[in-house]
């Protein structure tokens, strides 16, 4: 169906200064506190000995999140004890009621104690020394007063012209979700007396109505029972404030709802919805409007024994203080497991933070989860059951369920949420806070030329002419295999792609030695197959060797040497060279620092040939306990042309750009695309590097410009930044400096797009940030513009995705009205309220979830059953795909210029990759560039360009 407006999932803010909740004491984490922890106590590790991964900051997170359990009044924002920073907002109420800063006091010297002592437990578990003194820590301790605490007042009046400072962005969603939390605030889904019922062939659970019970159990069909209705549809979700780490605010929904399974086992699967509040601002208003953008998600709650000995399990603290009230949030902590002293089998399941120490002394809780026992029985501690007294005891905590915690874990209740559900409990929220925040208006479709989808033997095909181009006329292309299964697909999916003359049956029954020259009428190819052999085993760690970096590096060097040996030196007149990699994912290696990937990179990259890894055929468990099925041909053989497309076509930069572009009333042609952008990566192996990715009409593939370099192929930049050995880390000055240098060389009188993504490059160029941003002037630095004059045929569009919430969620409807029908809807939409500002979303894709955009987890709706019936039913178990909002703000373009047709071009630029049937979440010239900074740094550890839709 065609929607033709787009609402977002936002409040324009009004000024709410003389209500209660917007008036606030407020002060810093007194710096003569803060000085003397860091210089004496929480010092950074240092190369005697000490692992450099061991974090040593102050833990005031800890002492902030059991501040907030046990003091429902006041509201924390920073946890790092910056200079300038609030760090902690008391409510004054009408009596004027001054904070406690005796009380504050024990709370810092109290938590800081407990945390300390902590991580010294946990340091001596592991067989390594104290990391924190405690008695230099209690010496600081000492000299904490509560006349160091200074507080001054402040109102919250963030309305239309106000711009937030920054402690708004945390006070506002916060005082919000308190509100809510106070007023009871639900929502009802469905109505009885106009929704109607279908009839269930069959009950799912033992409950009459069908609609579960007064703990908010909602009963359904099971993923394969799709024919499962309710009969009364009408459910009630109330809410509880969580002690969300970062900007914004959370609720999520409480008590859980609870699906439970049809048949004789019954098991129940808790869930429950969340609602992220944060406050967000625009770029190029005449006048500031604050919103409050409104994320809702799932979370779906762990039944089962977890475990996960590489990351951390989230848990919820749900156990209350003396003091708390329907405004306290719960709190957030987290467990992991600890291996013990090596060689020594004393691993254990503890905390991983320091909340619940800080919880422990500080709170007279009746009862804190030991970590242990939680992760064996998550849902018992979950739901409310009874106490060793044999009196009811309340919920305790909970486990959020994610893939990976263990072997069957897995959830019934599907991830996403649909359009329904969003317009229903946004539709409901509104009202709720109308004496704060005003709906936004919504967006209006712009009409663009449609697209056609590429097909899937398009996509498996490359242009060897293009690949002549981009790559050269000789190319190399090596396959190193473990399996002759992978072996086979490859060979199989190279000769697909190039239309080789090639036989796999011909390929011995063990992977061997092979090489071939194909000389086709636009390149040579040659064709090498090897076995893989000990370059995809594990690193092998030199444990003496204290430090980390350098136990990588020593580690690194040797293997380097093999691939090195191995691949040799290109023959006589190769132009590129391309391996495939038969090697383990992340989670096949003992640990991260054993994963070869990135040094086997480098080593082919000393060779001059790009890699792309490609995983061993999947098999089930031998034991049959685990859920692991054995992988289909058909998986093995589509993730394997994936594998030679990403190796053959993006690494080599080649591109489809969109057959028209612009709007249908104003299309653009003959326009040279230019994308900016910043690899970032802080901690270990810091990076902040510059880079720029270019097209040109009539071009099949992009050009790249690195710090040092001029302008070179995409294949020449993978190599260069794979064995990069200069600096990797750039000044502010010197990216703005460095960005300004490529739009000047890109500018040739010609219609030039600059792209840039707002989240990766603001912090190191100012000038792009909302409050700096200028109409139709360029500038990476406020006071240095760009000279116009120079610049004819520029135009920029300034792109923001979801990440940290700052595009919106939305909903889609007709003209009817959202209370006829919602869903998703693909296309670009405008801003009524800025002639400039646009929002694109992408079409659903193949691989979307099957659940309904009008769907719903506990309403039921109407929809086609395996018979082809229609028949009510509820999407309780499927899983349900949003398109993430991409805001396009046209923010420098010529006089007579329509804008949309700018904006629609950055959204179509988002369908031009040659190996991708559907839209990327970037202009191709973006996600090319960010996809270049898997050559320096693992992809896992790159900057987010986006953040999933559920919680």
């Amino acid at each position: 169906m065609r929607y033709d407006f787009l609402q977002p999932l936002s409040l324009v803010l009004k000024s709410f200064a003389d209500h209660r909740l917007a008036r606030y004491w407020t002060c810093e984490f007194p710096a003569k506190w803060a000085q003397p922890l860091r210089e004496q106590v929480f010092r950074p590790a240092t190369a005697d000995g000490e692992s450099e991964e061991e974090k040593r900051g102050i833990p005031l997170w800890a002492v902030n999140g059991a501040i907030a359990a046990l003091m429902p009044q006041v509201l924390t924002h920073d946890a790092r004890a910056r200079r300038g920073e609030m760090w902690l907002a008391w409510a004054a109420d009408a009596d004027e009621k001054t904070p406690d800063r005796a009380l504050l006091v024990e709370f810092v010297k109290g938590g800081l104690m407990a945390a300390a002592m902590h991580r010294n437990q946990l340091a001596q578990r592991r067989g390594r020394p104290p990391v924190i003194d405690i008695a230099a820590l209690a010496g600081v301790l000492e000299t904490f007063r509560g006349q160091d605490l200074k507080f001054t007042r402040k109102t919250l009046d963030l309305g239309p012209g106000a711009d937030p400072e920054s402690s708004d962005y945390s006070l506002v969603p916060h005082a919000l979700a308190t509100h809510l939390c106070l007023t009871d605030w639900h929502v009802v889904h469905g109505k009885p007396e106009s929704d109607p019922a279908g009839e269930a062939a069959e009950e799912d659970t033992d409950d009459e109505d069908g609609d579960g019970g007064e703990d908010g159990t909602a009963a359904g069909p099971s993923e394969d029972e799709e024919e499962g209705v309710t009969a009364r549809v009408v459910h009630t979700t109330r809410w509880r404030r969580t002690a969300a780490r970062g900007g914004g605010a959370e609720l999520v929904s409480w008590p859980p709802h609870v699906y439970v399974s049809k048949g004789e086992s019954k098991v129940r699967y808790p869930w429950s919805y969340t609602l992220r509040l944060s406050v967000q601002t625009r770029g190029l208003e005449e006048t500031a409007q604050p919103r409050l953008h409104v994320r809702v998600g799932m979370r779906r709650w762990a039944r089962y024994n977890v475990f996960d000995a590489k990351r951390n399990i989230g848990v919820h603290l749900f156990s209350p203080s003396p003091w708390a009230d329907a405004s306290s949030p719960f709190g957030l902590a987290s467990m992991a497991w600890h291996p013990g002293p090596a060689g020594k089998k004393q691993g254990f399941m503890g905390w991983a933070d320091d909340l619940v120490p800080t919880l422990k002394r500080l709170g007279s809780f009746d009862f804190l989860p030991d970590p242990a026992g939680l992760a064996h029985d998550p849902l018992g501690f979950l739901e409310p059951g009874t106490g060793d007294d044999g009196l009811p005891r309340e919920p305790i905590a909970g486990v959020p369920y994610r893939p990976g915690l263990g072997k069957n874990t897995g959830h019934a209740v599907g991830d996403g949420v649909s359009a329904k559900d969003k317009w229903r409990i946004f539709s409901q929220l509104v009202p709720a806070l109308a004496g704060f925040a005003v709906a936004d208006e919504p967006h209006v479709r712009v009409p663009i030329p449609s697209r056609v989808r590429p097909t899937a033997k398009e996509l498996l095909r490359i242009d060897r002419g293009a690949l002549a181009t981009a790559a050269g006329e000789r190319v190399e292309i090596v396959l190193w295999c473990d399996t002759t299964t992978m072996r086979d697909e490859a060979l199989n999916a190279v000769a697909l792609a190039l239309e080789l003359p090639l036989d796999v049956a011909d390929q011995p029954g063990q992977v061997q030695t092979w090489r071939q020259t194909f000389a086709l009428p636009e390149l040579e190819v040659l064709l090498r197959v090897e076995p893989v052999g000990a370059i995809a085993d594990d690193l092998e760690l030199d444990e003496k060797i204290k430090r980390r970096g350098d136990r990588l590096k020593d580690a690194g060097i040797s293997r380097q040497v093999q691939v090195r040996s191995r691949l040799g030196q290109p023959a006589p007149g190769v132009t590129s060279r391309f391996v495939l990699v038969e090697m383990r994912g992340a989670d096949g290696f003992a640990s991260v620092d054993h994963d070869p990937k990135m040094t086997v990179r480098a080593g082919a990259a000393t060779c001059g040939a790009v890699t792309q890894n490609l995983l061993p055929p999947a098999a089930a468990a031998p034991d049959g306990d685990d859920d692991t099925e054995a992988e289909s041909a058909k998986s093995q053989r589509e993730r394997t042309r994936r594998a030679i497309g990403d190796l053959l076509i993006r690494q080599s930069g080649l591109i489809r750009p969109p057959a028209q572009q612009g709007t249908t009333e104003h299309q653009l042609t003959d326009v040279a695309c230019l994308g900016l952008w910043v690899v970032r990566r802080t901690g270990d192996f810091r990076t902040v590097m510059p880079l720029a990715v270019a097209s040109v009409p009539d071009r099949p593939n992009v050009l790249v410009r690195l710090p040092h370099s001029g302008w070179v192929t995409y294949h020449q930049a993978l190599l260069l930044l794979a064995g990069w050995n200069r600096p990797r880390t750039f000044e502010g000055p010197e990216i703005q400096e460095f960005f300004a240098d490529c739009v000047a060389e890109s500018c040739d009188g010609g219609d030039l797009a600059l792209f840039t993504l707002a989240q990766n490059i603001r912090s190191d160029c100012p000038a792009l940030t909302n409050p700096k941003l200028v109409t139709d002037r360029l500038a990476f630095h406020p006071d240095r513009p760009l000279d116009a004059d120079r610049y004819k045929g520029l135009r920029h569009i300034r792109l923001r995705t979801n990440v940290r919430d700052e595009s919106a969620q939305h909903f889609a409807y007709g003209k009817a009205g959202p209370k006829d029908r919602v869903g998703v809807g693909g296309g670009l939409w405008a801003s009524k309220d800025n002639d400039r500002l646009f929002f694109a979303t992408a079409d659903k894709p193949n691989t979307a979830g099957p659940g309904s955009p009008g769907g719903s987890r506990l309403e039921a709706h109407q929809g086609k059953n395996r018979a082809k019936e229609t028949v009510w039913k509820v999407d309780t178990c499927k899983d349900v795909w949003n398109p993430q909002l991409l805001e396009l703000l046209v923010a420098v373009k010529q006089s007579d210029d329509p804008a949309a047709a700018w904006a629609a071009l950055a959204h179509q630029r988002r369908s031009a990759a040659a190996h991708f049937a559907d839209p990327v979440t970037l202009p191709i010239e973006l996600h090319l560039a960010y996809k270049l900074g898997s050559a320096l740094l693992p992809s896992h550890q790159l900057e987010p360009i986006e953040q999933p839709e559920s919680s």
